[in-house]
């Protein structure tokens, strides 16, 4: 007999749930940030960090790292 056949129903249930959850951005899906978020949150650090200039790249950096970390909401 097929595997599925002897499978209890709560047992399938459970699997298909599982699949569809995976088929839906949710939890634990995390959504790379836009290059103007990034830019925005790039600018405010610099600006908080007294206009230095050459720290361009590293202000960059520390704006992607804190947005994808959730450090910091746009």
């Amino acid at each position: 007999m097929h595997n599925y056949m002897t499978q209890s129903k709560a047992t399938r249930i459970l699997a298909a749930e599982q699949t569809h959850s995976d088929m839906h951005f949710g939890r634990g899906v995390i959504a790379e940030p836009r290059h103007d978020d990034i830019a925005k949150r790039a600018y405010e650090i610099y600006l908080k960090n007294g206009c230095k200039e050459g720290q361009g790249e590293e202000n960059w950096r520390q704006a992607e790292h804190e947005l994808r970390a959730g450090k910091h909401r746009v």
